[in-house]
Formats: C-alpha cells, structure tokens, sequence
C-alpha cells in the first residue's frame, strides 16, 4: 500500500491528471485543520502555492479542479469560509468540473456539492491513513496480543469544543469509580481554556456539564496515559504495549454529536491491538463501520447505544456496559477474551487483507461514478460544447485498483 506521505500525489498522478488543464489542491502541511482557509490562501505564509497545488501548466487555464478535504469532518462554520473562496475565479468557474474529494457522508457535504454545483467524490482516507501508520502490527508475534492487564484504556487527548463530549464520559468513569480498572488520559485544559470556559461553549447539555463540574470538582491533576502535551503525530505513533496491555478499547471519535458517518485512524487502533472495542461516535457509525466488513461485539455487551439519538443517554449507556465489565473476575475477564478470538482474528485479518481492496475499489469506482455524473451517466462519444472528452476505459480503472494494492 502506498504511503500517507504521497497519497494525493498518487491520486493526482492516476486519476486526475489524464485530463487536459488539472489541478488539485489538498492540505498542506499534512494535518492542517485550523480553518478552511488555510487550504487556499495563497498568502499564508505556511502554504506556498508550489507546494499545494498540481498546477495544469504556466499559461493554461484550470478545467478540472479537485479540492481534497478529507484530513478532518467538515462543520457549520466552515460553510461562511468555503461561500467566500469558491467564488473566487481561481478556484470556481462555471464551466470547470469541479470535484469535492472527501471522507465524510452528511447533509453538509450534500449541502455544499449542491450549493456549488460541484460533484462529490467520497472515500475513506482514515482507512488509508491506517493502513500506512499502523502496518507494522500485521509482523507482531501472535502470543503478544494474549496477554493486559486493565480491563480498558481511554484516550481523550482533546476536550475542545466538539470533544467536550469526553468530558461527560471520563465524569461517569469518575462518578462510579472506574479509572483504578484502566489506562484514562484527560486534561484539565485545552489551550489555555480551563474545563469551565470549555463547557461554555460546549453542545453538551446542562445536565451533562452539571455532572462534569461535580465530578471534576476534586480533580487537581491531569489524567495521562502517555504524555503531557499531546501533537498530532501520536494518531501514527502508537504505542504497542499500551494498546495491548488493555483489554477493552473505549474509542473516542473526532465526531459526536454532528449527524453524519465520519470515522479515523482511531477506531482501527483496537482493531489492530486485536481488542474488542465500544464506539463512542455520532449515531449509526458502529453500523458504518461494520459496513466495510468488520465484526462488532453484541454477543458481549449492549451495542444499542449505536442507534442512541440522546447524547447524554448514548454515553451513560456506554458507561454503564463498562461499569458491568469493571465488575467480572480476572478469570470471567479471560473467558471473555478467549470466547471473542474469532471475532478478533477476523478482524485483524479483515484489516490487513480485504479492507484495503474494499476501500481502493470504493476509490476508484467512485472517482468513476463522477466522470458518468459528468457525462450525464454515459461516456460521450464526441467532444461536448463545454466540456473535455472524460473518459478512462474499464481496463484502465482495473490497472489502477491493482497499482494501489501493491
């Protein structure tokens, strides 16, 4: 499998770039998040347009144009940023195929291809990006994932704004005396913002923030489970020991209360450690990930908080299946473990085998379902008024399927 490092390269250089006049713009540097702005602005002076675009060629005008905003989920306030620069001519004409790669399925996303008339083009980039970052895994001795020694582990290295969630649920892991069971980090602040001024912009609701400040109350150090100050290279340098000295992952996603099917590198951390695993997401997205062919763990626990549309219900339920877990024995806790190695096995090996061909042809036959929408559902056999011949043939498609999965 190629590597994170040139994946839009790789895309660009296969997909893209056989038609006349391409450009593809992406994060850079890698990870960049902070505003959508960034993506564009050719005067930030972190961004040089050399280095994040796929320019057509001096003097020629863009036809095609593929912006990547794949790296991180899309919110609402994103939207006033996005109005503003796809009316600029640069990135948005009337007569250019504009094409919107991302790694989300929500209103918005529909909301925003609708809006600017561009064509969306879906994949799952933190399947990608965990393939690359967590390859080293598949050579592990197998005896090395029998053995933990805590019933679960909890990262929530952020508790920002949409993160506050997190909050909620290390509150209920303290309310019921669960962390002595476990491996928790949480800070006590983000950014110079303390809980309080964090919980005051916070979707969370009263009674969530009201738990949180009781619960909180006698917490006077930080809970760390690896480091102090926590970057975004801890996503790809994960700890193997850590991950395997536990028994139960309890995944908390970037996405919670957004309605939409978002997920990252993280729920593919247990996956990989061969650990069951709780979903802390947005509604639906356990049911999203078991769509790519990845087994789950209802014979064990309740999995209904899934389809829980209350957030303070969703996480209490959530709380209360690892409250349940903290109560087995040591050898009720083995019996377990050992009862799940099918599933587990299935996964790891789901993970390292036919997941990467699930995600690549996903890739490509969607990059191909938007040449059809172009072509108002067919390949044309004669130029159009105004637009280039979009075209790549069927054994074209397959060449590039089987280039990706070396």
């Amino acid at each position: 499998m190629f590597s994170l490092d040139k994946f839009y390269h790789v895309l660009h250089d296969n997909l893209i770039s056989h038609f006349k006049n391409s450009k593809s713009h992406y994060f850079y540097p890698f990870g960049t998040y902070d505003s959508i702005q960034t993506l564009f602005d050719p005067l930030n002076a972190e961004v040089s347009p050399s280095q994040f675009n796929f320019r057509c060629g001096k003097g020629q005008k863009t036809f095609l144009h593929c912006t990547f905003y794949d790296q991180e989920p899309i919110f609402s306030e994103d939207l006033p940023h996005m109005d503003t620069l796809y009316e600029l001519p640069e990135i948005y004409q009337p007569r250019k195929i504009n094409i919107f790669a991302n790694s989300e399925k929500s209103d918005l996303v529909n909301q925003i291809v609708k809006k600017n008339r561009f064509y969306n083009w879906y994949y799952f980039f933190h399947g990608f990006a965990a393939l690359d970052w967590y390859k080293d895994f598949q050579y592990m001795r197998p005896e090395s994932f029998n053995r933990f020694s805590k019933v679960f582990i909890c990262y929530n290295h952020l508790i920002s704004k949409y993160r506050s969630y997190r909050l909620h649920l290390v509150a209920g892991l303290l309310e019921h005396d669960l962390i002595k069971y476990g491996a928790v980090s949480c800070p006590l602040e983000e950014n110079g913002a303390t809980i309080k001024q964090i919980l005051l912009d916070s979707p969370l609701l009263s009674r969530a923030k009201i738990k949180i400040a009781t619960m909180f109350k006698h917490v006077s150090q930080p809970l760390i489970i690896d480091t102090h100050t926590p970057h975004g290279a801890l996503s790809a340098d994960v700890d193997f020991g850590q991950l395997t000295d536990a028994f139960w992952h309890i995944v908390t996603e970037t996405i919670y209360f957004q309605p939409k099917l978002h997920l990252t590198e993280k729920v593919f951390k247990p996956i990989v450690a061969q650990r069951p695993f709780m979903l802390v997401a947005a509604p639906g997205n356990l049911a999203y990930l078991k769509s790519y062919g990845f087994k789950t763990f209802d014979r064990w626990i309740d999995e209904s908080y899934d389809s829980e549309q209350d957030h303070y219900v969703r996480i209490e339920k959530i709380v209360g299946e690892l409250k349940r877990l903290c109560a087995l024995s040591p050898s009720e806790l083995k019996q377990m473990h050992e009862e799940m190695q099918e599933v587990l096995l299935h996964n790891y090996n789901h993970f390292y085998g036919n997941f990467k061909q699930i995600i690549v042809n996903e890739l490509v036959d969607n990059f191909e379902g938007v040449l059809m929408q172009v072509n108002n559902g067919r390949i044309p056999d004669n130029h159009s008024r105004h637009h280039q011949r979009f075209e790549l043939c069927k054994d074209y498609y397959t060449e590039v399927k089987q280039r990706l999965l070396l």
